[in-house]
């Protein structure tokens, strides 16, 4: 069995641009992990080395239910390696590879993504994540989803400045990152736009084989509308949190993920209970203890109350009112002694009038 440091290496989970992910286990404890081991580009530089072990300094104290949690970086023979939880479920990507999701479903995901990116964000100083995408959401059996690769693309950034290679994944890129334009955390926004646009429609908004017409969509192409059958069961607060998110100015985006999550919440709640199809069926491993919900946090799917959504609210509302038979007697009661009064008013006017004024008909008949 091969090892890495104190790590006992069990099999090479994946590979991707930043390197190679492997399930191991710690030696010593026996904890099942994931170790992520960089390129060795990444760790050529001084400069480089010194941005990723501050960057995964401040990751390994950022401890939020929808981020995948640091548990160390170390450098082993010469190799930047990261410490990471393990998770068991599959990607994004993978799930989209079934099909489209449901919007209750697609709706849920964002707003998962919003909270990691509003705990983040609200680090000083703010960690963006630079390289949201798919293939970094990791679903976990319960249907929550887990940010991965939070602080690689500052760690890309500072590597390759001066150079003018943009970091993250071209399909995903806000049009500041294309102009090599200085970023914030609204740049994460748009990127969280265009995945909730394809979890919504089945592709992403933005498509050509053409990486130069791809880019010129990105900086200067409004969103194509989602497709008629998908718009007509999706409320109307989504669409227009999506297409804010999908601005190209960053001005014009929502200011905060905060933002995005409290827009998305109440629809979040309106879904809740759907049936868990964001539960994984396999995939892309990276088990995981169940983590405890905060406070005031939204619960797993798995566990949620049965299904109501808004549409179904806004039905509800204007359909037949039902009324129970003991309430339905008691009115039938208080309308019959309500007649029965007015009827007594009425004969009672009639039969008193005044006596010093006898008919036309009784004077007639007296003379």
């Amino acid at each position: 069995m091969d090892r890495i440091g104190e790590y006992l290496v069990r099999r090479l989970v994946g590979e991707g641009g930043m390197g190679k992910v492997y399930e191991a286990e710690e030696r010593l404890s026996r904890r099942r992990v994931a170790l992520k081991v960089l390129r060795p580009e990444l760790g050529r530089s001084e400069q480089g080395r010194q941005m990723f072990l501050n960057e995964m300094t401040i990751l390994a104290h950022l401890d939020h239910p929808n981020i995948v949690r640091s548990l160390a970086c170390n450098e082993v023979d010469g190799e930047l390696v990261m410490t990471l939880e393990f998770l068991e479920g599959e990607t994004l990507r993978a799930r989209l590879a079934r099909g489209r999701l449901p919007w209750t479903e697609a709706v849920a995901v964002a707003a998962d993504v919003a909270a990691a990116l509003t705990a983040a964000h609200g680090q000083e100083p703010p960690i963006v994540h630079r390289d949201l995408k798919p293939e970094n959401l990791m679903i976990v059996p319960g249907g929550r989803v887990k940010v991965m690769d939070f602080g690689i693309g500052k760690v890309l950034q500072a590597i390759r400045r001066g150079t003018t290679q943009s970091v993250g994944t071209l399909q995903y890129m806000s049009p500041e990152q294309i102009d090599a334009a200085p970023i914030d955390h609204r740049s994460d926004l748009y990127s969280l736009g265009l995945v909730l646009y394809e979890a919504l429609a089945g592709q992403p908004p933005f498509a050509s084989e053409s990486p130069r017409d791809l880019l010129n969509q990105q900086c200067t192409a409004p969103p194509p509308p989602l497709p008629e059958d998908v718009r007509a069961g999706l409320p109307r607060g989504v669409e227009r949190v999506l297409l804010r998110m999908l601005a190209k100015s960053p001005v014009d985006r929502p200011a905060s993920a905060q933002e995005v999550l409290t827009a998305l919440e109440p629809f979040v709640t309106a879904g809740d209970g759907a049936a868990p199809a964001l539960a994984p069926t396999g995939g892309a491993a990276m088990p995981i203890a169940p983590q405890h919900t905060p406070s005031g946090s939204r619960p797993d799917l798995a566990v949620a109350a049965p299904r109501l959504d808004t549409i179904a609210l806004v039905d509800r509302a204007s359909g037949p009112r039902q009324v129970g038979t003991g309430r339905a007697i008691a009115i039938v009661i208080a309308l019959c002694v309500a007649t029965a009064a007015a009827t007594y008013a009425v004969r009672s006017r009639w039969s008193t009038g005044p006596a010093s004024a006898p008919t036309p008909t009784v004077e007639r008949a007296a003379r």
